[in-house]
């Protein structure tokens, strides 16, 4: 390797870190001029915070992964009745991964329509 090639690398992982830490500091950064702002204007910076949540991540991963899972199932199907593998795979891991999170904002918006109803 020549003299430049083997900087090629080192600025490439070097300048990843840099604008992942720039980012990190200016993130923080930018959300602390916001909150001094509002406090100097007598305004309450609760705004910010975010309300208790339930933890729906947890299960909109779950839904996708059972459903990827699925998805290659039929993937291996379709595969073994002669379809191109790689079109067989791709395209049923997406399909029954889209169909979960679909899934999921249904069962999400249904279940806070259903709380929204209750209150009234």
């Amino acid at each position: 390797m020549h003299g430049a090639e083997i900087l090629i690398p080192i600025i490439a992982v070097g300048g990843f870190f840099t604008a992942v830490i720039v980012w990190v500091y200016m993130h923080y950064s930018s959300r602390h001029q916001e909150r001094m702002a509002l406090i100097e204007t007598g305004k309450d910076a609760k705004i910010f915070d975010s309300p208790k949540r339930e933890n729906k991540n947890a299960l909109k991963l779950g839904i996708v992964a059972i459903m990827s899972g699925i998805g290659l199932f039929f993937g291996s199907v379709l595969d073994r009745f002669g379809m191109e593998s790689e079109v067989a795979y791709f395209s049923m891991i997406l399909l029954f991964g889209g169909i979960g999170l679909v899934g999921f904002y249904w069962l999400i918006n249904h279940k806070e329509q259903s709380k929204d109803s209750d209150v009234l």
